[in-house]
């Protein structure tokens, strides 16, 4: 697909009991009707510049692309407050769901979005999200997973979305068995559901590209090219 311009814009798409909560809109310039909506759902660092790089290239592709924020507004590059700050989300799974509800009930709601042409992204953290809003049949069509938490003994009778899922071989912390039972329980359940693992990758593989060790520009983009055909096909 050509790439188009986008336009930009930070947006209040939640309020809760505490504060508004804002995200990060991108959408094609001169958008056609009934395009697909996406959700970013961020990593364990907050919605920062690379999760909003990241919608703008969407966007660039002809999708609505949504970049929530499941931190209030905050954002960290230590791991010791982004481990509490995923935490603290962890603490209160409500909240979270109730967030990510409001997020695609705005994205649907964008002039020109097709309402049921909705998909999710999620990166690590994001990427469990990703996985839950699939497994709770919570309105997408698909769902994208990179290197994101699941467990392939959840009940998934509910689940309606394709997923695909892309895994680093050397995660420490997901294990190349681990992912095969997952691959293993998805081909047990209707729809197109891909899972791929990257070798000589970890955690992160395809994650802020210019300060980020673990960052594979070849998985990456691969990653990226077979997620762009995942979404043409299960948003069709």
């Amino acid at each position: 697909m050509i790439l188009v311009p986008v336009i930009t814009q930070t947006v209040t798409y939640h309020n809760n009991d505490e504060n508004q909560i804002n995200g990060y809109l991108a959408l094609p310039k001169d958008k056609d009707q009934n395009i697909p909506g996406i959700i970013l759902i961020h990593e364990w660092w907050g919605l920062n510049d690379d999760i909003r790089e990241k919608a703008d290239y969407f966007a660039s592709q002809g999708y609505a692309a949504l970049a929530v924020d499941l931190y209030n507004g905050e954002s960290t590059i230590k791991a010791s407050k982004a481990r509490q700050l995923a935490g603290n989300v962890r603490d209160n799974m409500d909240k979270a769901f109730t967030n990510l509800k409001a997020a695609l009930e705005f994205i649907k709601n964008q002039p020109g979005v097709d309402s049921q042409k909705l998909a999710s992204i999620g990166w690590c953290f994001g990427g469990g999200w990703s996985y839950q809003l699939a497994k709770n049949n919570l309105s997408v069509k698909a769902s994208v997973i990179y290197y994101g938490r699941f467990n392939p003994k959840d009940d998934l009778k509910k689940m309606r979305a394709n997923i695909i899922g892309h895994f680093a071989k050397e995660d420490r912390g997901i294990s190349v068995d681990s992912v095969k039972e997952f691959e293993a329980v998805l081909k047990t359940h209707n729809g197109n559901h891909n899972i791929y693992i990257y070798p000589n990758t970890t955690h992160g593989f395809a994650s802020r590209p210019g300060d980020n060790p673990n960052f594979n520009k070849t998985a990456s983009d691969l990653a990226l090219k077979r997620t762009l055909t995942f979404l043409k096909k299960s948003l069709n």
